[in-house]
């Protein structure tokens, strides 16, 4: 049987985090798509860790993507100084 956490709260959680992340600028559908994917792994693993809190939940899950998005720009300034 499956944890009505998981089958309830991350995806709301998943979804809150997303509208907000995409709600402060335009990005790629590629970008949106590996974000939410990373995202949803992210909270599947904080609900299994014993977060409940929805707000926590969506607060770290923004965080992990800002930081998502920082590795991928020093990445690609990395590779763009070759």
């Amino acid at each position: 049987m499956t944890d009505p956490l998981e089958q309830i709260l991350a995806p709301a959680v998943v979804e809150r985090a997303m509208s907000i992340y995409e709600s402060f600028r335009d990005r790629q559908h590629a970008d949106i798509v590996q974000a939410r994917k990373a995202l949803t792994r992210h909270v599947y693993g904080l609900i299994c860790g014993g977060e409940t809190s929805g707000e926590r939940l969506t607060v770290s899950g923004l965080t992990y993507l800002k930081q998502l998005e920082r590795e991928r720009q020093t990445v690609r300034r990395k590779l763009g100084n070759r």
